[in-house]
This record gives structure tokens, C-alpha cells and sequence, in this order.
């Protein structure tokens, strides 16, 4: 698994997709972080929520970088479709992590914000950016081209969900108090985006039921993921 894991990395890479991406961010960390003093959290909310954007676009353009007749052919020689795509998400794992920490630590090492983040404020950036990466993948994932043909259509479909997860905190109080329950279908990324603006008024509860409903909600579409691909056999 370990080779198929560097061919899949080496893949991507030489595809180039990953520059305009990457550029977007750098430049969109470079302009939030532009005016100094910032504040700490609230920072951290907003490059958090931008992270996620980019690991859709990410994702979106990771997951399909192999022709089908090289993905037939990796996942033959590994010898299941299931080992094929969980190598393919472990390798997407570490670039978002590795993105993910140096978006929380590019302030603190050059003294953008207002003061030094403490241990549980750094521990809480770190863990929102890399859920929430995560979050933006597995929801880009969903939008393989095998599942949804046209690019369009694909494009379209992850722009409207982008948009419910960002604006789920109002829809959320949109809807009668007696189906309020059903927030908790929409991706809660606006959740860790509400704890992590209000941080200081926040419980520490509060802050551990939004990371662990992110992990479980990315966990479980990834679960989906595979099982269709699994059922699609290419």
C-alpha cells in the first residue's frame, strides 16, 4: 500500500492540479493575515472555513486525477476497489494536515496576531483546520465523476453544498423550533465556525461536540464513498 500511496501522490503532483488551489489559499492566508494586530480565534474561524473551500476544490480535483484505466490497474494490483480509495484518502489526508498546520502556524511564528494563542486555543485551531479539511474532502468525493458524469453538474452540486454548509447557522434558525433537529443533517462545519468566533464565551463542551460531529460526519460519507465505488467496480 505504501508504494501505491507514493504513485498516488507522485500522480497528482506531476498533474498540476494542485497549484491553483494552492495559490488561492497562500495568497487568500497572505491578504487575512495582511493588517496587523488579529485576533486570535476569530482568525482561526476564518481560515479554518477557507481551508475547507479549498480542500472541496482539492479534493474534488484529487480523487478523479487518474485516467480509469490507471485506477483499474492500481486497484487490481492491490487487489481490492476498498484498499484502492483508502490509500488514495490517507495520502489526501497528510497533504491536508501538512496544510492545515501550517495555516495555524504561519501567524503564530510571525506575530500576526494580537497576542500568543494558549496551548487549548492552538489545540483547538489545529484540530478545526484539519476536521474541517476533511469535512471539505469527503463531501467533494461524493462528487466523483462516476457518480456525477458532468463536470458541470459537479461543479454546481458542490457550490450549493459549499453554500448550505456556510450558511447553516441561519438556516438552522430559519426553521420552526419542532424540526431544529434537522440541522444536524447539513454538514456542521458552521458549527466550528460559531464556537471558534466564540470561543472565549464558549463551554469546552461545546468546542469537543464540534469536532467529533465533523469527524463522525466525514467519517460516514467517506464510508459511503467507498461503498459506492465499491458497487460501481469502475
Amino acid at each position: 500500500m505504501t508504494e501505491t500511496m507514493r504513485f498516488s501522490l507522485k500522480y497528482y503532483f506531476r498533474s498540476h492540479k494542485y497549484i491553483a488551489p494552492l495559490i488561492i489559499y497562500v495568497l487568500s492566508i497572505i491578504f487575512i493575515y495582511s493588517i496587523v494586530p488579529n485576533p486570535v480565534m476569530p482568525s482561526y474561524s476564518l481560515t479554518a472555513t477557507l481551508l475547507f473551500v479549498i480542500s472541496v476544490w482539492i479534493g474534488h480535483g484529487y480523487i478523479d486525477v487518474e485516467d480509469e484505466v490507471q485506477q483499474l490497474i492500481t486497484a487490481l494490483h492491490m487487489g481490492s476497489v476498498r484498499k484502492y480509495y483508502l490509500s488514495k484518502i490517507v495520502v489526501l489526508f497528510g497533504v491536508l494536515t501538512v496544510l492545515a498546520i501550517v495555516t495555524v502556524l504561519y501567524p503564530i511564528v510571525f506575530n500576526k496576531f494580537v497576542r500568543a494563542p494558549t496551548l487549548s486555543e492552538g489545540i483547538s485551531g489545529c484540530l478545526s483546520h484539519i476536521l474541517l479539511s476533511f469535512m471539505g474532502a469527503s463531501l467533494a468525493f461524493l462528487f466523483t465523476s462516476k457518480t456525477v458524469k458532468k463536470l458541470s453538474y459537479a461543479v454546481a452540486g458542490l457550490f450549493v453544498v459549499v453554500v448550505l454548509c456556510l450558511a447553516g447557522a441561519g438556516i438552522v434558525k430559519l426553521v420552526p423550533p419542532e424540526i431544529a433537529f434537522l440541522g444536524w443533517l447539513l454538514p456542521p462545519v458552521y458549527r466550528i465556525m460559531d464556537v471558534l468566533n466564540n470561543y472565549e464565551t464558549s463551554k469546552s463542551y461545546e468546542m469537543v461536540w464540534s469536532l467529533l460531529a465533523t469527524f463522525v460526519y466525514s467519517a460516514v460519507l467517506f464510508v459511503i464513498f467507498i461503498r459506492q465505488m465499491e458497487k460501481r467496480l469502475f
